[in-house]
């Protein structure tokens, strides 16, 4: 798998693209900037399989129209973050759900908290974890939507996970779960 990405928007977003046959990439969290997003993927010659949304704040889904009416791909949310759009997405993920697109598989992890909806996506050993998780911190839970309460049962599920991911957060630079086991304070 090959994993690009680029920072979008007023907040930093980070919107990633991933690649397994080289030939199309699925897109998560396209914030802003549709332009910067679409000429990153023609740089690399790829279409797009998908579009994946770890929650529905503006920041994270800004572009998602635009990319959309540009590549056809259709759009996942969770049921719970699907009211924050202004458009019908094409699909509503679930927990352990998992989602083939591109050649890669994405298993579903709610981790409400951040929003009610907030979910993170396991494919292969990266974890794609939207305002969940960060460098040695969380997504704030103060915004409407969020709940401590929730982000705390989040965070234990999170710990609960076997083996090491590349954490590729929503803001901020990409740690691994490891690490953040053992030195976020969130997380002990």
């Amino acid at each position: 798998m090959r994993l690009g990405s680029v920072v979008v928007g007023s907040l930093g977003t980070n919107c990633y693209i991933l690649t397994e046959d080289g030939k199309n990439c699925v897109v998560v969290d396209p914030g802003d900037e549709p332009d910067a997003i679409l000429s990153a993927m023609e740089r690399e010659g790829l279409g797009c399989a998908g579009i994946l949304l770890t929650h529905g704040h503006d920041d994270h889904t800004g572009a998602v129209e635009e990319l959309r009416r540009s590549t056809g791909a259709e759009v996942w949310i969770s049921g719970e973050d699907a009211y924050r759009l202004d458009f019908e997405p094409d699909h509503l993920v679930k927990d352990g759900q998992e989602i083939k697109l591109g050649g890669m598989v994405f298993r579903v992890l709610a981790v409400p908290g951040h929003t009610e909806g907030s979910v993170l996506y396991l494919v292969d050993d990266v974890m794609l974890a939207g305002d969940t998780l960060f460098f040695r911190s969380i997504g704030r839970t103060d915004l409407p939507g969020g709940d401590w309460e929730q982000m705390k049962r989040s965070l234990q599920r999170i710990r609960a996970i076997d083996g090491d991911y590349l954490v590729l957060p929503g803001h901020g630079q990409t740690t691994s779960l490891m690490n953040e086991l053992r030195r976020n304070p969130f997380l002990q």
